[in-house]
């Protein structure tokens, strides 16, 4: 074949390709990801990006207003991935911490990998962010790459990194020991992970919530689907024995409430009650319309009518419910 024949193949491939991993599936009134189509049980349309964003400031002000808690030197850092990116965010803000890394994010990781960090020629530091969707923004810092692919599956980069960062992947990890395993194998020795996840469990330190409220049942039900398809939707308390089972060391953990609701009496519970009740109220059909009718078999009205009654029920203020985010950092032996 001559030159401009393969060109045209390799054009023409290229835009197939494309076309197979945006031209998104609609069900139940909500886009979802094509790439590894189900592996991921929430939406990925303009509503769940906005909610994406308002979870990565509730998690940051949660955390102390960081974007990371690892002790990762900015000097010896220069290759960075962030697994199941989003919307990129994380990313984007980590570029301005490692401005001479560049950032790849992959996107919409198909176990729901959000951000990776690429590495560019000559750029001493990378970044690089993947996801199983292609919804992040065009204009990124120039050290910033995202991509879309799935963590689960083999990783084929030829280098290394030097931090990991894993965000928000409860409910889309089939196997978290592989991962870990496949995390601890990529970075260099030094190298630090963190991951930051949830126990979705609605609690109440009071008593509050009791098994007659429709918001205690939603989550129970909405807890047991997700393990009936061996999806985690609470993996936050199990990560720092995965990463000691794993082989990392220098093992750091540690939980964080995040009320719902403005309930808290001092003021910054209270704000961070509030911004997690709108994403909760936000994510409601993105959390269940998939998961209940999909898994559980109800109809779509049936789940209508219960997250009414869930929504009443949070607005209302009548229990002092709380979930909790974990995070968890530890670093790869040195010399290994």
């Amino acid at each position: 074949e001559t030159s401009s024949n393969i060109d045209d193949r390799i054009s023409t491939y290229t835009a197939s390709l494309t076309s197979s991993v945006v031209d998104y599936p609609t069900e139940y009134g909500r886009r979802y990801h094509a790439f590894r189509a189900g592996s991921y049980l929430a939406p990925n349309d303009e509503s769940e990006m906005d909610r994406l964003d308002l979870n990565h400031m509730l998690i940051m002000k949660s955390i102390g207003k960081k974007l990371f808690l690892a002790p990762v030197p900015q000097a010896n850092t220069h290759r960075i991935l962030d697994i199941g990116t989003g919307t990129g965010i994380w990313a984007i803000e980590a570029a301005e911490i490692f401005p001479n890394a560049e950032v790849l994010k992959i996107s919409d990781l198909l176990s729901y990998v959000q951000c990776h960090f690429y590495w560019k020629t000559l750029i001493l530091q990378q970044i690089l962010g993947n996801d199983l969707s292609a919804i992040q923004p065009s204009w990124v810092p120039p050290n910033v790459k995202f991509e879309v692919d799935d963590v689960e599956s083999r990783w084929v980069n030829d280098k290394k990194y030097d931090f990991i960062f894993c965000r928000y992947m409860a409910g889309s990890v089939a196997d978290w020991p592989k991962l870990m395993k496949n995390i601890y194998n990529n970075l260099n020795p030094g190298g630090w992970v963190e991951f930051q996840d949830y126990d979705i469990t609605p609690a109440s330190d009071d008593g509050t919530l009791t098994e007659k409220h429709e918001t205690r049942k939603w989550g129970e039900q909405l807890i047991a689907a997700c393990r009936m398809i061996g999806r985690d939707p609470c993996p936050g308390p199990k990560l720092e024995g995965w990463t000691r089972n794993s082989g990392f060391v220098n093992v750091f953990h540690q939980k964080f409430k995040l009320p719902i609701g403005p309930w808290p009496k001092d003021l910054h519970h209270k704000d961070i009650g509030m911004i997690n009740l709108v994403q909760l109220l936000d994510g409601l059909d993105a959390f269940s319309l998939r998961t209940f009718c999909g898994i559980l078999g109800w109809t779509r009205e049936e789940v209508v009518v219960m997250l009414s009654q869930v929504r009443k029920e949070l607005k209302s203020g009548v229990f002092h419910a709380h979930t909790a985010i974990h995070v968890a950092y530890a670093q790869k032996p040195p010399g290994r």
